[in-house]
């Protein structure tokens, strides 16, 4: 998979929808990414595609924040809309928030069927284990769908 396209896409607004356990969807996500360095909002909609098997990702995201190639300097929004937990979502929101430096807003849709005990989880690992921020005025938002108690 390509790491960077031959030219600059002059995006500002990018909304993707990606399975956790397509690996090609998420390099081609993280290529499109890095060959847009004016993104200033961007979306996740997640789904899970149950016939695929859960394969181990390839993909280091250690490596990710220390990777030059990937700016996110012109990023002010970023959502993921059913977010459940796994880990390259976390993994995702993580190396947002490391390599996002005027990021205002991080907010996370949680999937419909992520129980109250599960989204209890995810605050609690959330503020015990606290990660790099590039911007610390950025608001983190963790919040259930809308019609869903």
């Amino acid at each position: 998979m390509l790491n960077k396209l031959s030219t600059w896409l002059h995006l500002k607004y990018v909304c993707l929808q990606l399975c956790p356990r397509e690996q090609n969807a998420i390099s081609s996500a993280l290529c499109i990414i890095r060959s847009s360095p004016n993104i200033e909002k961007l979306i996740f909609q997640m789904y899970d595609n149950e016939e695929l098997p859960i394969q181990e990702s390839s993909m280091k995201f250690d490596d990710l924040q220390h990777d030059l190639s990937l700016t996110l300097d012109h990023l002010k929004h970023f959502e993921i809309v059913s977010f459940s937990n796994n880990v390259f979502e976390m993994e995702f929101v993580k190396l947002v928030m490391a390599k996002s430096p005027i990021l205002k807003i991080a907010r996370i849709e949680l999937n419909k069927n992520v129980f109250v005990d599960e989204e209890l989880k995810i605050l609690r690992d959330m503020v015990r284990c606290p990660f790099p921020r590039a911007s610390s005025l950025a608001d983190l938002i963790v919040e259930r769908p809308k019609g869903y108690l």
